[in-house]
């Protein structure tokens, strides 16, 4: 009998440094160290790493199992001088969500932390990195219209086609948050694919489908939990003894 693949698996990051807790308090950041670790536990698990696009088609034809996607929000300038090389080194495919309208300038939310500017989208496209949409100004799409959550997708994917001369199909939706009329909106824009957070979404639907959040410090357990899913459920109910118990079980994995 063949070994049961792991289900699916999107996960969803930001920037790629080391920085401490305390100048990061939304948890932006993972460390080079913590990701290699990470694809080393993901392959471990048996996952065969590929774009978050891919994933996404394979999602649609019911074959996504065993199937996991890096994937990394807003265009941090570090996506192209420290992550890039690392994915390299272990290649392993990722998919990088640029927010257009912040392209050369600071992040809002870590402003010592450059957005990279257009000629380095380019060069991160050149390492082999898919390039997705991420709005155009990184609003909350679900308080917005259906008109004005499609135009800023499609401005997006857009000014992103043109920097790069190639489509840009896959989008992933700020904050995490979309309804029944932000996934019409994308389909509208042009994207066959676009991603939620928090483990919200559908594997089912091209335009709705989960991510997991990799925060600053994300922990093996936390990665284990959101594998199988299981993560949102343990935090709502908190009991010491469960996640203890959880820990000793993940930390027996892969031995």
């Amino acid at each position: 009998m063949a070994p049961r693949q792991p289900p699916p698996l999107t996960l969803a990051y930001h920037g790629v440094a080391d920085v401490p807790l305390r100048r990061d308090p939304h948890g932006l950041f993972v460390s080079p160290r913590e990701l290699e670790r990470h694809i080393a536990t993901l392959r471990r698990w048996g996952y065969r790493l590929v774009s978050f696009g891919e994933l996404a088609r394979l999602s649609i034809a019911g074959a996504a199992a065993g199937h996991a996607s890096l994937t990394f929000d807003d265009g941090f300038a570090d996506n192209l001088h420290t992550l890039a090389p690392l994915l390299n080194a272990r290649d392993a495919p990722a998919t990088v969500f640029v927010t257009s309208g912040w392209l050369g300038e600071r992040h809002p939310e870590a402003p010592w932390a450059l957005i990279m500017d257009a000629d380095e989208v380019r060069a991160l496209a050149a390492h082999g990195v898919e390039i997705g949409a991420h709005t155009h100004s990184h609003p909350d799409l679900t308080a917005l219209s259906p008109d004005g959550a499609r135009g800023e997708l499609e401005r997006s994917r857009e000014s992103l086609e043109e920097i790069l001369q190639s489509d840009v199909r896959s989008g992933a939706y700020p904050y995490g948050r979309a309804d029944e009329g932000t996934r019409l909106a994308a389909g509208a824009a042009g994207l066959t694919a676009a991603c939620r957070t928090s483990g919200q979404g559908d594997w089912h639907d091209p335009l709705d489908l989960p991510r997991q959040d990799m925060t600053n410090r994300a922990s093996r357990l936390g990665l284990w939990l959101k594998r199988d899913d299981r993560y949102e459920q343990v935090l709502a109910r908190g009991p010491l003894r469960a996640v203890r118990g959880l820990r000793r079980r993940a930390l027996g994995l892969g031995r």
